[in-house]
């Protein structure tokens, strides 16, 4: 089978300024993992400027765009991201596009799906464990607390689940650049949240050393956007911190206290985050249970091999 994945944005986020495209990331370690796997022809990521050029079996949407009918025999989309309008508004969108199959983060949503007559199979995110795996600890990233992202969750999210933190000695990567306006301006325009975490920032982190990171922090932080908690998202950094052992604090999501109790500590945010963070940093064999527990639920139910499988068995149905 010769599958293709199309998102929205230009390739190549890595190696540019701004935010890191995570539809990029997690598409690339799909293509990877389908091209191991027996009746795979080719599987391969396209996007504006990258188009397809050869005649594929499937093509997987990203994103709310558009189908494409002369690049694929067969078109899927795979509901992936998390919109501030609201998934349910969203998925009116795919809908209206005549796909041949849906796959969904969310089981409420795919609920919805099939309450209106779709199909479509549920298909929560996957670790690539060859990528993300347990690493030794390195002094360069020996944090209290690490966070990886960027300023995409809302001022409300962040200043309850992220901020608070910041009183700990804190590994912040990603975009969190102040606007280039003079500084005057830079001050009242920006809230306030934005200018403290802008402070401790440390710009990006190369990919490659994002599972040492998350080896060598003692905390690490999950923050998910609100409407992947609105519709029951266990979000894929989750996966990827307890791939590599790694102890993590995370605000709480219905999907992942039923399935992932033991193995991550739930947050309310704020002062809770504060007290829960001091607690475990003066206990590292709690710590160390708490990341082995969730290693092993990781490795044994969401590695991407798994959902790839999934994916693939449904593909072929409606090809």
């Amino acid at each position: 089978m010769r599958i293709g994945f199309y998102m929205q944005w230009a390739k190549g986020s890595l190696g540019r300024a701004g935010n890191v495209i995570g539809d990029e990331l997690y598409a690339e370690a799909m293509c990877r993992t389908l091209r191991g796997m027996p009746g795979v022809e080719h599987a391969e990521l396209y996007a504006p400027g990258h188009r397809p050029d050869r005649d594929l079996d499937m093509m997987v949407y990203l994103n709310d765009t558009p189908v494409e009918r002369g690049w694929a025999r067969r078109h899927a989309y795979y509901v992936q991201n998390a919109y501030a309008g609201g998934s349910e508004h969203a998925l009116r969108r795919f809908q209206a596009a005549g796909a041949d199959g849906f796959a969904f983060i969310s089981r409420k949503l795919l609920e919805i799906h099939r309450a209106t007559g779709g199909d479509g199979i549920f298909l929560p995110f996957g670790v690539e464990t060859s990528v993300f795996r347990p690493c030794p600890p390195s002094r360069e990233y020996d944090f209290d607390v690490a966070y990886v992202g960027g300023d995409i969750k809302g001022e409300a999210r962040t200043s309850r689940y992220l901020l608070p933190a910041a009183r700990f000695r804190l590994g912040l990567y990603g975009n969190w650049a102040l606007p280039r306006y003079n500084l005057w301006l830079r001050w009242f325009k920006t809230p306030a949240y934005r200018r403290r975490l802008a402070g401790i920032a440390r710009g990006k982190l190369p990919q490659e050393a994002v599972p040492t990171l998350y080896s060598s922090a003692r905390v690490n932080l999950n923050v998910t956007a609100q409407d992947c908690v609105d519709w029951d998202v266990i979000t894929l950094r989750t996966f990827e911190v307890l791939a590599c052992k790694g102890f993590l604090v995370t605000d709480r999501v219905a999907a992942a206290a039923e399935a992932l109790q033991g193995g991550v500590v739930f947050t309310e945010g704020g002062d809770d985050l504060v007290e829960k963070v001091a607690y475990y940093l003066a206990r590292p064999e709690e710590r160390r249970a708490v990341a082995e527990a969730g290693f092993r639920y990781t490795i044994a139910h969401a590695t991407i091999e798994r959902r790839m499988l999934e994916l693939l068995r449904y593909l072929k149905a409606i090809a």
